[in-house]
C-alpha cells in the first residue's frame, strides 16, 4: 500500500521534471528485488518510476547507469527513458503496457529473449567502466562487515570459486557492454517485440556473463542450460565456452549470495533467494571445474 509519504515524495520528482497533471494517479507495483516501483499517468499515457531501494548505494553506480542509457538511447534495445538522476538514482520511463516478463518455460519466448540479447551485444556499444565478478565479489564481501549467516562450508565454497579466475583469464572472451543482470524478469515482451529493461548493473564485459546471469535466475538445472547456451550460440557453442558459462554461472550465482547478505544487512529479507543461488554455485562450480 502507498503510503500518504511515499505519494507526497513522488509527486514531488514528478513536478519536478514537468509531469503533475490534475489527474496524477500513483500506484505502487509489487515487482523487483532491488527497487520500489510506481507507475502513474501524464497526458493520458503511462510511465513508471523507479526509487532506488535499501543499500543499493553500496551496489550500484547511478552515475554509470545514465551513462550506459546514453548509448541506449534510440536503438530499440531497451524501454523508452524519459528522465534519469546520477545522483539520486529515480527514473523515469514509458510503461510498456500489454506487455509480460519472459516465461523461462517457454522455449519460444527463450529464444527470442537469446537472440535479442545477442543483437544487443553485436552492436559492440562501449561505455567508461566494465564489470569482473571477482573484482565485485571482494567489494560486496566488504559491505558485509561480518560472517555471512546460514551458509555451510563457506570459506571452502568461496575458495572453489575463486579458483575459477584463472581458468577464465585463459579462455577466448569478447569485450562490449553487456547487462549483466540479464535475468527473465528483465525480458519485456509486447506483441513479439523483446525489450531488455533494468540496466543499472550494465558494464562492459564479455557477453557470455550475461547468459549465465539469464540462467542462474531462473535456476535452470544444466540440461536448460544448455539449451539456452545454444539458443544464444545457435548450436556452434564450443565445449571450452560452455565450461566458462558453467564458471561465470558459479561465480554469478556466488555474488547473488553477497547481495543477499547487503540486502539483509540494510532490512531487506531474501534468504531463500541466497540459499538457492548459494546451491547453484556449488553445482555449477563442479560442472566448470571437471
Amino acid at each position: 500500500m502507498l503510503v500518504e509519504k511515499e505519494r507526497k515524495a513522488i509527486r514531488q520528482t514528478i513536478a519536478e521534471v514537468g509531469m503533475l497533471d490534475d489527474n496524477c494517479e500513483i500506484q505502487k507495483i509489487d515487482a523487483g528485488m532491488t527497487n520500489h516501483l510506481y507507475t502513474f499517468y501524464f497526458e493520458g499515457l503511462r510511465y513508471l518510476i523507479r526509487i532506488p531501494g535499501a543499500g543499493t548505494e553500496y551496489l550500484v553506480n547511478r552515475k554509470q547507469e545514465a551513462n550506459v542509457y546514453e548509448q541506449l538511447c534510440g536503438r530499440g534495445i531497451a524501454d523508452e527513458l524519459i528522465y534519469i538522476n546520477p545522483g539520486s538514482g529515480i527514473k523515469i520511463t514509458k510503461f510498456l503496457d500489454n506487455s509480460h516478463i519472459c516465461d523461462i518455460k517457454n522455449p519460444e519466448e527463450t529464444k527470442a529473449c537469446m537472440l535479442h540479447l545477442r543483437q544487443f551485444h553485436e552492436l559492440k556499444l562501449k561505455v567508461d567502466h566494465d564489470f569482473d565478478v571477482f573484482k565485485k565479489i571482494g567489494e560486496y564481501e566488504k559491505q558485509c562487515h561480518e560472517p555471512m549467516q546460514n551458509l555451510n562450508d563457506y570459506e571452502n565454497i568461496r575458495s572453489k570459486i575463486l579458483e575459477l579466475e584463472s581458468m577464465i583469464e585463459q579462455m577466448e572472451k569478447e569485450y562490449c557492454l553487456c547487462h549483466i543482470d540479464a535475468i527473465s524478469d528483465n525480458f519485456l515482451i509486447k506483441e513479439k517485440e523483446v525489450y531488455l529493461v533494468d540496466w543499472e548493473y550494465a558494464a562492459m564485459c564479455d557477453p557470455d556473463i550475461d547468459i549465465a546471469m539469464f540462467c542462474i535466475y531462473a535456476e535452470y538445472d544444466k540440461a536448460n542450460t544448455d539449451r539456452i547456451i545454444d539458443e544464444y550460440h545457435e548450436t556452434k557453442c564450443s565445449e571450452v565456452i560452455r565450461k566458462k558459462i558453467y564458471a561465470y554461472m558459479a561465480a554469478g550465482a556466488f555474488l547473488w549470495v553477497l547481495w543477499s547478505e547487503v540486502k539483509r544487512l540494510s532490512g531487506a529479507d531474501h534468504e531463500g533467494y541466497k540459499q538457492r543461488q548459494y546451491r547453484i554455485a556449488k553445482e555449477f562450480y563442479e560442472y566448470a571445474a571437471n
